[in-house]
């Protein structure tokens, strides 16, 4: 078990959107500017709820600690490892599903036929979403899965 103060967590959450936030708003040249356009977006929403959770957090003036079980997440940190170097070679969107598949499926209660499916629909919507959001409307270009 792995012990994480709060406040810590809070304050370190705050420092990497304030992070991003400078990056994105300051990042670019003139012809560029229309492409921060989402990034601003999502660090001025990373930055505002960073901030609401460290005022809810000095306001309750509970001094807590986390407790995290690293072997739980193992499978989470594995497939995000494999995530990042597999990316570009298998295909974003394949690669993307498989796991989230996996994760989903390994961190459910119960693990039957019936769940597995929930799993599969709920995943193929999300992905479905991701596509329509990244590929056609923001025209995103991804890493192809490699029998394409």
């Amino acid at each position: 078990m792995l012990k994480i103060n709060n406040l810590t967590s809070l304050i370190s959450i705050l420092i990497i959107s304030i992070s991003l936030g400078y990056a994105s708003f300051t990042g670019g040249a003139e012809t560029t500017k229309e492409a921060y356009l989402f990034p601003k977006l999502i660090t001025t929403v990373m930055i505002i709820l960073s901030t609401f959770s460290l005022i809810i957090y000095f306001l309750n003036k509970i001094k807590s600690f986390s407790e995290i079980n690293i072997q739980k997440l193992s499978v989470y940190l594995i497939s995000l490892i494999l995530f990042i170097f597999l990316g570009e070679t298998i295909g974003f969107y394949f690669l993307a599903i498989l796991i989230f598949l996996i994760n989903s499926y390994y961190y459910s209660e119960s693990k039957s036929l019936k769940k597995f499916i929930q799993n599969l629909v709920v995943t193929i919507m999300f992905m479905a979403f991701i596509y329509l959001l990244f590929s056609v409307m923001l025209k995103v270009q991804v890493p192809r899965f490699f029998l394409l």
